[in-house]
C-alpha cells in the first residue's frame, strides 16, 4: 500500500476520524498526495485503510489539477485511482463539462465512461447515450448537439449524429449528421467539423435578383479541420447562369504566418463560358521585425467583379488587374528596409470578353530605406532623417525599363514654449534621378537626368485656453533645377501654402473646428481667390441617445456656400427605436476662386432612417432618400429582422435608379465568439507597430 499512498493528510478533523464517518455538520476535507494531489470534500468521508478505499457521500467534490468531479456519492479506489460516481454527476475540466447519472473515471490515466449524458462546451450543448472520456477529447455516441438551450421539442435546430468527438474544448467532429430545423430533417452530412469558439457565422443563406444573374440563392458553410486549418465553402445557384462554387481556406503556419487560398467559379449555361477568380496569399514572419508577403491576384476576366458582385466573397480583388507580388520588410527602432517585386497585367480594352490581359507594369525590383529621426545635436535638439527609394520598372507607356532613384534628407526641430506653445520645423533636400527619359519627354519630370528640390514645413500649435487649441502650418517647396516649361513657375516654387485651424472642445458635449488655407503660389487675380474654402465642423453629443453633426464649406471669393452636410441621430434609452435624418447640399457653380458657372442647379438631398423594435424579436427598418432639387425619391430600403434565438432572418427590399428594384432574404445561424475567418493585409503590420513608426509614401506598399 505504501507505494500508492506516500502521504495522507486529513484536514479539519484529524486522525480521530480515520475509520468511520466524518460528521455532516460541516463538510469534511481529505487531501491525498499520490502521483498528483487529489483533494476530496463531502458531507461525510470514510477511509478504509486496509482496503485502500475512500467512500464520500453528500455534496461530494473531487479535484485533481484542472479536473473537477461532483456527485452525490463517490467510491474511490486509491490503489487503482479509479472513481465511481453516482447521482447528479458533473465532470469538468478547463473547457468542458459532462453531466450524467453515473460515471467511472481513472484519475491516473484521465479516461472514463458515462451513460445518458449531457455535455457542454459553450456555446454547444450535446446529449448522448454513452460517452468516453480520454485525455484531450471526449467521444459521444448516439449524440444530439445544438447551441439552442430551449427544452427538447422546442429547439429551433439540432444535429443528430452517430458519434461526436470534442477535442479539448476547441472544436468538434460529428459523423453521419442529420440537420433538423425544428422537427424537420433538412440536410445530411457524412461529417461535420465545427470550432467551439468561433466568430464566423457557421451557416448562412441569402437570396436576391439582378438583371444579369436573374434570381439567385447564396449558401455559405464554414468548416474547421483543425484550429489552424479552416475555411468556408460556397454553393450558389443563379437561375440565368447556373451553379457557382467556391472555397476560401486558411492555414495558420505559426502565430505570425498564414496561408490564404480563395477561388470561385461559375460555368455559365447560357454563354457556355467558365467565369472565375482566385487569390493565393502567404504572410510570413521570422520575427516581429522581419516579415514578408507572397501574393497572386488572378481574376479570370475583367468583368467578373461587376457581373457577380453579389456572390464575390473576396471583394478586395480588382477584376481588371492581375497582380503578382513578392515583398519583404525589415524594421527596427532606427530604420526600416523594404524590397518589392511586382508584376501587373491589365485587361485588354480591345478584347470584348475581358479574358486577355496585357502587361502594364513590372518592378524588378523596388527597394526602399527609411531612417527614422535620429539626434543630430544634443539629445533633444536637432534631429535628422533619411529616406531612399529605387526601382527598375517597365511600363506599358514606355515599353522599356527605366531606373529611378530618389532620396530625401531632412533636419527637424521640436520646441515646447511656455507649456502651451509648440513649434515643429523641418527642412528637407530631395534628389531624384532617372536614367532614361519617358516616351516623348525631354525635360522636367519623366526626363533623364537629375532633379533637386527643397521643402520647408513649420507647424505652430497653441493651447489658447482650456477649451480652444489652434494650429498654424506653413509649407514651402521649390525646384532648384530641371524645371518644366509652361508647368513650373520661373522661380520653381511648387508649393507655398499657409493653413490655419481652430478647434474648440467643450467636454464630451460639443466640439467645433474651423479651418482654411491661403495659397501664395496660386496664379489668380485677387487675394481673396487665394483663400481655400472656409471649412466648419460641429459635433454635438447631448446624451448617449442624441447627437448631431454638421460639415460645411464656404467660398470667401464667391461669398457663397459650396456644400453642407448634416446628420441628426436619436434613439430611445433601451434601443426600442432609432431615428436618423441627414441632409446634403452642393452648389456646383461655386469654387474657392469664385463662381465658375451659372444656372447649374444645386443638389439638395435628404435621407431618413427609422428603426423600430416590434414585439420581442422583430425589428423593422425603413431608409428613404429624397432629391429636393427634382422633387423625387432616389433610393428606398425596407427590411424586417427576426431574432430566432439561435438563428436570425432578414427580408430586405431595395430600390434605386441604378440597380432597380431588388428583394433579398438572408438566413444566418448566429455567429459565435472566437477567431474570424478573414486574414488582414496589415495583420503583421500591427504586430510590430510599423504604422506607428511613420512609414509613408512608397514604403506603404510593403505594409
Amino acid at each position: 500500500m505504501k507505494q500508492f499512498l506516500r502521504k495522507i493528510t486529513l484536514l479539519r478533523w484529524g486522525a480521530l476520524f480515520l475509520v468511520g464517518g466524518l460528521p455532516a455538520a460541516s463538510l469534511a476535507d481529505l487531501t491525498l498526495t499520490l502521483d498528483t494531489q487529489v483533494h476530496i470534500q463531502a458531507d461525510t468521508i470514510e477511509y478504509l485503510r486496509d482496503q485502500a478505499l475512500v467512500i464520500a457521500k453528500g455534496q461530494v467534490h473531487i479535484q485533481q489539477g484542472l479536473v473537477h468531479l461532483y456527485a452525490d456519492t463517490i467510491r474511490y479506489d486509491i490503489a487503482a485511482q479509479e472513481v465511481q460516481a453516482k447521482g447528479h454527476v458533473v465532470w469538468q475540466d478547463e473547457s468542458q463539462e459532462v453531466e450524467a447519472q453515473s460515471l467511472q473515471y481513472n484519475l491516473k490515466t484521465g479516461e472514463g465512461k458515462a451513460y445518458n449524458i449531457k455535455t457542454t462546451a459553450p456555446p454547444w450543448i450535446s446529449t448522448g447515450s454513452e460517452i468516453d472520456i480520454v485525455p484531450h477529447k471526449i467521444i459521444i455516441k448516439g449524440a444530439v448537439t445544438t447551441t439552442c438551450d430551449y427544452p427538447e421539442g422546442y429547439r429551433h435546430y439540432y444535429m443528430k449524429a452517430d458519434k461526436i468527438t470534442i477535442y479539448s474544448g476547441d472544436y468538434l467532429v460529428a459523423e453521419n449528421v442529420v440537420l433538423f430545423i425544428g422537427k424537420v430533417p433538412v440536410f445530411y452530412f457524412p461529417f461535420f467539423v465545427r470550432t467551439i469558439h468561433d466568430l464566423r457565422t457557421p451557416f448562412s443563406l441569402s437570396t436576391g435578383a439582378t438583371d444579369y444573374l436573374g434570381n439567385y440563392v447564396l449558401v455559405t458553410t464554414n468548416y474547421l479541420l483543425s484550429p489552424k486549418s479552416y475555411g468556408a465553402l460556397y454553393g450558389d445557384y443563379f437561375f440565368k447562369k447556373g451553379l457557382g462554387l467556391g472555397v476560401h481556406h486558411e492555414i495558420a503556419l505559426n502565430d505570425y504566418s498564414v496561408l490564404s487560398l480563395y477561388g470561385y467559379g461559375v460555368d455559365e449555361k447560357d454563354t457556355q463560358r467558365f467565369r472565375w477568380e482566385g487569390r493565393a496569399r502567404a504572410l510570413w514572419a521570422l520575427s516581429s521585425n522581419f516579415q514578408g508577403r507572397v501574393e497572386a491576384d488572378l481574376p479570370g476576366d475583367g468583368f467578373f467583379s461587376n457581373d457577380y458582385s453579389v456572390a464575390r466573397r473576396d471583394p478586395s480583388l480588382v477584376s481588371t488587374v492581375r497582380e503578382y507580388d513578392v515583398s519583404t520588410t525589415y524594421t527596427n527602432p532606427q530604420y526600416t528596409l523594404g524590397l518589392l517585386l511586382r508584376r501587373q497585367e491589365s485587361a485588354d480594352p480591345n478584347d470584348p470578353t475581358g479574358t486577355h490581359f496585357i502587361e502594364n507594369l513590372q518592378n524588378l525590383p523596388q527597394a526602399n530605406f527609411s531612417l527614422f529621426p535620429r539626434s543630430l545635436v544634443g539629445k533633444n535638439w536637432l534631429k535628422y532623417d533619411l529616406s531612399l527609394q529605387g526601382d527598375h520598372s517597365y511600363t506599358l507607356g514606355n515599353n522599356y525599363y527605366v531606373s529611378h532613384l530618389n532620396g530625401e534628407f531632412g533636419i527637424s526641430q521640436s520646441l515646447l514654449l511656455f507649456q502651451t506653445q509648440s513649434l515643429f520645423s523641418r527642412i528637407a533636400l530631395d534628389d531624384t534621378f532617372q536614367d532614361v527619359s519617358d516616351v516623348g519627354v525631354t525635360i522636367g519630370a519623366g526626363a533623364a537626368g537629375e532633379t533637386r528640390s527643397i521643402s520647408i514645413q513649420n507647424t505652430w500649435t497653441s493651447r489658447l485656453s482650456e477649451y480652444f487649441n489652434s494650429t498654424l502650418t506653413y509649407n514651402f517647396a521649390q525646384k532648384l533645377n530641371n524645371r518644366v516649361p509652361h508647368l513650373d513657375l520661373p522661380t520653381g516654387v511648387t508649393s507655398n501654402l499657409l493653413s490655419a485651424r481652430l478647434e474648440g472642445n467643450f467636454g464630451n458635449t460639443l466640439r467645433e473646428v474651423t479651418s482654411t488655407s491661403y495659397d501664395f503660389n496660386a496664379q489668380v487675380g485677387t487675394d481673396a481667390s487665394r483663400f481655400g474654402y472656409l471649412h466648419q465642423e460641429v459635433a454635438l453629443t447631448a446624451s448617449p441617445q442624441f447627437n448631431y453633426t454638421l460639415f460645411g464649406d464656404y467660398s470667401v471669393q464667391a461669398n457663397a456656400l459650396k456644400d453642407v452636410n448634416t446628420v441628426l441621430n436619436c434613439s430611445s434609452p433601451h434601443d426600442a427605436w432609432r431615428f436618423r435624418v441627414s441632409g446634403n447640399f452642393v452648389d456646383p457653380n461655386v469654387t474657392n476662386t469664385g463662381f465658375v458657372s451659372t444656372g447649374v442647379a444645386s443638389t439638395f438631398e435628404i435621407a431618413g432612417e427609422v428603426d423600430l423594435a416590434l414585439f420581442t424579436n422583430y425589428r423593422i427598418s425603413l431608409i428613404e432618400s429624397y432629391d429636393l432639387t427634382h422633387s423625387q425619391f432616389e433610393t428606398r430600403s425596407i427590411s424586417i429582422y427576426r431574432d430566432l434565438h439561435d438563428w436570425e432572418a432578414q427580408l430586405t427590399y431595395t430600390e434605386d435608379p441604378v440597380q432597380g428594384k431588388r428583394l433579398f432574404f438572408t438566413l444566418d445561424l448566429k455567429a459565435m465568439p472566437g477567431r474570424p475567418l478573414s486574414v488582414s493585409d496589415d495583420q503583421l503590420q500591427r504586430l510590430n507597430s510599423l504604422r506607428n513608426q511613420g512609414l509613408t509614401g512608397a514604403a506603404s506598399q510593403f505594409q
